[in-house]
């Protein structure tokens, strides 16, 4: 037995014999006084034996007033014993900063539920970027982030509910109904509720939410269906969050065969599978090769040749593309060490790898390592990255640039960047993106914007590069805008390492021979779309 209710079971076995002890007492005292209380009341002197009586009678009296003190107490302790044993129940199976339900609480009520032929429906929801409340209004705020969305979510379930909040910024939800439109329109109310903006803190602040439902009626037990909404819950996010999905088994398969992914690639990073490939970037006017592009190939033993844009994404959402991208980068300076000097290497750098305050070190340490000159380096940054810390991005970009290396702006168009912010960054060389030069001489609006770009360039004094060049007609309209090099099929392939080899052992300027000749990625579509 427990030590807690060990102690309130010898309480109340003291209460009950003091309280028995107290009514013989009491029993005693009426015998005595129906001895002593008439004589004394008489006048009349008691005899020896009735003296006994006498004393016998104020004692019994002292015993009863003790009795009832002792029991007294005893009854009191017992009670504040049983309501601290409450309190102690309710604090094991509450969160205390939002007053819910917490994971145990939940996962007691989920076993009974789970038992029960009526079902439900189990909805998870998890806050997107709540860490930015952390970090930029403090943990103050955050807490009254997540008491507000324990407010949505008890005034959204229904009474016999059970609502919880099962760690970090996570919640749960159990509803004893199985019906799907009553669960969505919890959801909805939930997440309405939630895109308000409030004012926490002296703030303004507005937070959304990805939740994710699971049928008991399809799971066996706790554990199944805790994986079933997590599966959920990523569809939500991988959707756009602030938003919901319901499990079903192909969302499943798409888990699995992301996680194994996952795995594949980080152990494929330990196992050197990711290599470069190198493009050629040519003068338009002289069709001169003026340096290579190093692009990422994965070469797994499972998978075959791999392009970037199969496993990018995935290696950037689970912090796996800084080291990705600096092992390919150290093999790609190794290889163009020994090309002639007069051609640069490329490298694009994702905007993940701009939150890495250390970027501009490890990229240095690497020149160093390899002995590869940084004035033939060329850092390609997508806009993507002008999302990300302003200033920490132009301090990593001020660090590469003050040893010699060259920056240039990458998918120029495609994304956020403004006139005003390409005109405050230390920018060498500007690139227009694929999607704009694959289209202009189809579309005169497209042509009209490319030529807007070209001139910007020329008023910058910032030469501008094509990507995706295919054809000569795209080659000889962009010549005309004044678009000072390219890349794409028109020229060559990505091409491996040892490709790159034979080719400059040839001393040929025609990298699209050799490209045709050398193996080429397993897709068809153009490989300047995602980079490392």
């Amino acid at each position: 037995m427990p030590k807690t209710k060990s102690k309130a079971v010898r309480l109340a076995g003291s209460h009950v014999i003091t309280t028995c002890a107290t009514v013989a007492a009491i029993l005693l005292f009426v015998v005595l006084g129906s001895e002593v209380v008439p004589a004394a009341l008489r006048g009349a002197r008691l005899p020896d034996s009735a003296s006994t009586l006498k004393v016998a009678f104020l004692l019994n009296i002292a015993i009863i007033l003790f009795g009832w003190r002792r029991s007294k107490d005893l009854r009191e302790a017992l009670e504040d014993y049983e309501a601290a044993e409450r309190l102690a129940q309710r604090n094991a199976n509450t969160d205390p900063t939002t007053g819910l339900a917490n994971r145990r609480e939940l996962m007691r009520s989920l076993e009974d539920a789970l038992a029960a032929p009526a079902g439900g429906i189990f909805l998870v929801l998890d806050l997107d970027h709540f860490k930015r409340v952390n970090d930029l209004h403090g943990h103050l705020a955050g807490d009254k982030v997540l008491l507000r969305v324990a407010e949505a979510s008890k005034a959204a379930v229904p009474s016999d509910a059970c609502c919880a909040r099962t760690g970090g910024d996570e919640f749960a939800m159990l509803l004893p109904s199985s019906n799907e439109e009553a669960a969505e329109a919890v959801a909805r109310q939930i997440l309405e509720e939630l895109s308000a903006p409030v004012l926490i803190e002296g703030a303004q602040i507005q937070v959304t939410a990805s939740i994710g439902f699971s049928r008991l009626a399809d799971c066996k037990n706790e554990e199944v269906v805790l994986r079933h909404s997590d599966v959920a819950l990523y569809a939500a996010k991988r959707a756009g969050r602030n938003g919901f999905a319901w499990f079903d088994e192909e969302l499943e398969r798409e888990l699995t065969d992301r996680l194994k992914l996952e795995e594949d690639i980080r152990n494929g990073i330990k196992a050197g599978e990711f290599v470069p490939f190198f493009q050629p970037l040519v003068d338009l006017n002289s069709r001169e090769i003026i340096g290579f592009e190093a692009l990422a190939r994965w070469r797994s033993p499972d998978r075959g040749l791999v392009e970037a844009e199969a496993f990018i994404e995935t290696a950037e959402r689970n912090g796996l593309i800084g080291p990705l991208t600096l092992n390919v980068l150290e093999q790609a300076l190794k290889e163009a060490r020994a090309w002639p000097p007069h051609l640069k290497l490329a490298v694009n750098v994702s905007p993940v790898q701009f939150r890495d305050a250390m970027l501009a070190e490890h990229i240095l340490k690497l020149l160093a390592t390899t002995g590869f000159p940084a004035s033939r380096l060329e850092i390609e940054i997508t806009e993507g990255s002008l999302l990300e810390d302003r200033d920490q991005v132009l301090t990593i970009i001020r660090s590469l640039k003050n040893v010699g290396v060259s920056i240039s702006l990458d998918d120029f168009g495609t994304g956020y960047a403004s006139l005003a912010q390409v005109n405050r960054l230390p920018l060498d060389r500007i690139k227009i993106d694929k999607s704009f030069i694959t289209t202009i001489v189809k579309s005169e609006q497209t042509a009209a914007i490319v030529s807007t770009i070209a001139g910007l360039g020329h008023n910058l004094d910032v030469p501008i590069t094509a990507e995706g060049v295919e054809s000569e007609q795209i080659r000889n309209a962009l010549a005309d805008f004044g678009c000072a090099e390219a890349q794409g099929w028109l020229f060559g392939r990505p091409i491996s390492a040892e490709a790159v080899r034979n080719f400059l052992a040839m001393g040929s300027n025609d990298a699209a021979k050799t490209a045709d000749n050398s193996p080429t990625p397993n897709s068809r579509r153009s490989s300047t779309s995602r980079r490392p």
